[in-house]
């Protein structure tokens, strides 16, 4: 065996012995290098069909994001509509309420002035704005009772206009 690797390399010196073992060397560093530079390459590639991939799968869970979207969208519609309703029906409560009060100062002016009472021409200014309103929500909302103060809103108006062609205002 060693006649062949004498045959082979018998006649090569220390320079050139020193010449291949700096290239053996030289080689196996480039080596190092090349295969440290494929295997970084090869994790970064990895990395980017990673995120590629984690897009790929969150746009298939579109159709799944987009229906829980559509469904929490009419979820918060009902809810509106419900609120809507609500708010309706607090505004007719209160508007009602308001119906109340005009009819209880018509009502309550009826009286004094029935009692002899006299009231300045800016009172009487205010029941008459207060019954023009009163009849609007009346005319408006036939379903409130609206009978209780006929013969008193007739009585102030009557009362007015003697007051007027009078002057005897408070």
């Amino acid at each position: 065996m060693i006649e062949y690797f004498l045959e082979a390399f018998g006649d090569m010196r220390v320079g050139w012995a020193a010449v291949v073992i700096t290239a053996i060397i030289f080689l196996a560093k480039i080596y190092k290098k090349i295969e440290e530079y494929f295997s970084n390459k090869a994790i970064a590639e990895k990395e980017k069909n990673d995120r590629i991939q984690e897009v790929i799968d969150q746009a298939k869970q579109y159709p799944v994001w987009h229906k829980q979207s559509i469904e929490i969208r009419e979820n918060l519609n009902g809810l509106i509509g419900d609120l809507d309703k609500k708010i309706d029906k607090l505004q007719c409560t209160s508007d009602e309420g308001t119906a109340y009060m005009w009819r209880y100062r018509i009502l309550r002016f009826d009286d004094e002035i029935r009692h002899d009472e006299k009231h300045t021409k800016e009172h009487f200014d205010q029941i008459l704005e207060d019954i023009t309103q009163y009849e609007k929500y009346c005319a408006a909302h036939p379903e409130f009772p609206n009978n209780k103060a006929v013969f008193a809103i007739k009585n102030i108006k009557n009362v007015y206009q003697r007051c007027t062609e009078e002057g005897t205002f408070l």
